[in-house]
C-alpha cells in the first residue's frame, strides 16, 4: 500500500491558483511532480495517506515546497515535523516566489532533488514520519 493522494498546487501567471489531485498515484507521478517543481508556478506538492473527500485537508500530509532553483523544504501540514540539517543556519530563506510565498530557515533547505526524492519515497511507501525521521541522515 502507498500514499492515497498526490496534490500539486499550480499558480499560473496572472490566473487564480488551482489544485490538481491525483488519487492513488504511482511513484512515477510523485517523482515527476517533484522534479517539475519550481519556486513560482509549481511550488507545492503534497502526499496524503488519509481517505478524504476531494478538497479536504489532511493534517498529517507530507508537504514539499520550493523548487530546484531555490531548494526544497519538507514538513507535515500541522507543523509537527519539519526537515532540518542540524548544522544549518537560522538565516531566513524564501522558497516560494508567487502568491504569499514561503519562508523558512536555511537549515530547513535541501538543495539536492535526489535527497528530496529519497525522503519523499519513504513517506510515499510507509506513511510514517518515524520512518521519514530515520531516513533523514
Amino acid at each position: 500500500m502507498t500514499a492515497h493522494r498526490l496534490t500539486i498546487l499550480h499558480y499560473p501567471p496572472q490566473q487564480r491558483w488551482r489544485s490538481v489531485e491525483i488519487p492513488s498515484p504511482g511513484w512515477e507521478d510523485v517523482s515527476a511532480a517533484i522534479r517539475n517543481m519550481d519556486d513560482n508556478e509549481y511550488p507545492i506538492v503534497e502526499l496524503s495517506w488519509a481517505d478524504l473527500e476531494e478538497g479536504d485537508v489532511d493534517e498529517e500530509s507530507f508537504h514539499i515546497i520550493g523548487g530546484a532553483a531555490s531548494g526544497f523544504a519538507m514538513s507535515n501540514f500541522s507543523g509537527d515535523w519539519q526537515f532540518e540539517y542540524s548544522n544549518g543556519s537560522d538565516e531566513e530563506v524564501r522558497l516560494w516566489q508567487s502568491d504569499q510565498g514561503y519562508f523558512c530557515k536555511r537549515k530547513n533547505v535541501i538543495a539536492d532533488v535526489d535527497v528530496v526524492l529519497k525522503i519523499a519515497r519513504v513517506y510515499f511507501d510507509t506513511g510514517s514520519y518515524d520512518e521519514v525521521r530515520r531516513a533523514c541522515f
